[in-house]
């Protein structure tokens, strides 16, 4: 049988943050009814909502293949995601049905589950209805996308901003850092950078504004090509330098509260220019990192993923039982 999570797991599995729910409760086996009742409340799902996967707790149900699928086009950039979407549409009617969207899953899964044969799941009852006979277009299905990647970003943004609609500038930094390999001493000198400064000098970074700079690590391989550019030619890296590169890969230009974080971090010179080798060293990290079991599923393959994905499982229900 096909394992199964909650989305608060998922969203703990995808951020590697201890994210308990604010009512755990004990997993049972439930009847028929119960889990028809729990899936029919994602029929309709508030996608303007950033907690939408916590606020139904355990009756949002993610299978394992679906887990595997989500993580591997969560980290791609947002206008990937119609070619994705494309990719799926086998039959070229510009709608997905269910089955196009099994053959994916089964294919992220190694082959080793054949989600055909499982139970339906709350994306699946939210994309084909409860019968699982409507089809879903790119709107309905970049916008869910969309809206899960957000929730996971707002997870880790909501641990770090202490109930704030902010975090500050080194509370960024370490939230930048924290899953990184880089050594504990090198972290704390980028965080001295910023501690180190006037607190009149000190800036806040809102959640739309780390919303840009984690976007920016979905794109970061035409950002690196666009910074390099600069190396080449030796030409120090300025703000206005950064931005352009930063439009020409995503398309966006940043905040100047975020271009003023990052120079202040990772301008060791004080000169106003960029030190591209170490800010390029922790955003390769930092993608490495993104999600812990991402890092090991791309590793170590199939297997990893699953253990990963049972730990959730396995962490859930101690706490259940806690």
């Amino acid at each position: 049988d096909e394992p199964y999570m909650t989305g608060m797991d998922f969203i703990a599995a995808v951020t590697d943050l201890n994210y308990i729910n604010d009512d755990p409760q004990m997993l049972e086996n439930i009847n028929d009814d119960v889990y028809r009742d729990r899936l029919e409340r994602c029929r309709s799902l508030d996608l303007d909502n950033v907690n939408f996967m916590r606020d139904l707790g355990r009756n949002y149900l993610i299978s394992y293949s679906e887990f595997l699928f989500l993580l591997s086009i969560l980290v791609k950039p947002v206008d990937q995601f119609s070619k994705h979407f494309k990719i799926l549409d086998f039959k070229n009617t510009n709608t997905l049905c269910k089955e196009e969207l099994l053959s994916i899953e089964k294919l992220s899964s190694g082959g080793k589950i054949d989600s055909s044969k499982a139970d339906v799941t709350s994306m699946q009852m939210f994309f084909f209805g409860s019968k699982q006979t409507n089809e879903v277009d790119y709107k309905k299905f970049s916008s869910f996308l969309r809206a899960v990647q957000k929730q996971c970003l707002y997870a880790e943004f909501e641990k770090y901003s202490d109930g704030e609609d902010y975090i500050t500038d080194d509370e960024f930094v370490r939230l930048l850092l924290r899953r990184t390999y880089i050594p504990d001493i090198k972290k704390a000198r980028y965080v001295d950078r910023l501690e180190s400064r006037p607190e009149e000098s000190r800036k806040r970074l809102s959640f739309s504004q780390f919303c840009q700079f984690m976007n920016l690590l979905n794109d970061f391989p035409d950002f690196e090509v666009a910074i390099r550019m600069f190396a080449i030619t030796k030409k120090p890296l300025t703000r206005m330098d950064f931005q352009r590169a930063v439009r020409a890969s995503t398309g966006e230009v940043f905040d100047d509260t975020l271009v003023d974080i990052i120079f202040d971090v990772f301008d060791e010179d004080n000169d106003n220019r960029l030190g591209q080798k170490e800010f390029l060293e922790v955003m390769r990290d930092s993608i490495k990192s993104r999600s812990t079991s991402s890092y090991h599923l791309h590793r170590e393959g199939a297997n990893s993923g699953l253990d990963a994905f049972r730990v959730c499982v396995k962490n859930y229900m101690y706490r259940s039982y806690a």
